[in-house]
């Protein structure tokens, strides 16, 4: 018997501020790339730059507390995608975060960009699909 299982958690920080997009009026897209250190033989180490996407409501969350640095923990599927481009094909592996938990304290960003406030983000609502 066999079965399919796509999971996957990552913990590292981020390599620059996330790049935002509102598809359509109901749905958004959050992208940025993910540096997880790893070890490599005895006294080396290694960093991977994983390509991460968060889709809805949570990319509208994230849009607000993800930034460069941030250290955060991601868990969802992987997806590799595949396109023709000048009659070669490229591929493309990303990891689709179903969620994310911030690592660290939330600091606050440059003045003049928006800030929210501990209470303001305990009432904005994860959901999961």
């Amino acid at each position: 018997m066999s079965f399919n299982y796509n999971h996957c958690t990552l913990m590292g920080r981020l390599t620059r501020d996330p790049e935002f997009r509102q598809v359509t009026e109901n749905f958004c897209k959050l992208n940025f790339i993910l540096a997880i250190a790893r070890k490599f033989r005895r006294e080396k180490t290694e960093t991977d730059f994983i390509p991460v996407s968060i889709l809805g409501n949570n990319a509208a969350i994230g849009k607000h507390l993800l930034f460069k640095g941030t250290p955060v923990l991601i868990w969802g599927t992987v997806q590799v995608r595949n396109y023709e481009k000048d009659n070669e094909r490229k591929w493309i592996t990303e990891v689709i975060a179903e969620n994310f938990q911030l690592l660290d304290k939330i600091k606050r960003k440059k003045e003049g960009e928006m800030d929210l406030h501990f209470d303001e983000i305990e009432k904005m609502e994860v959901v999961n699909k």
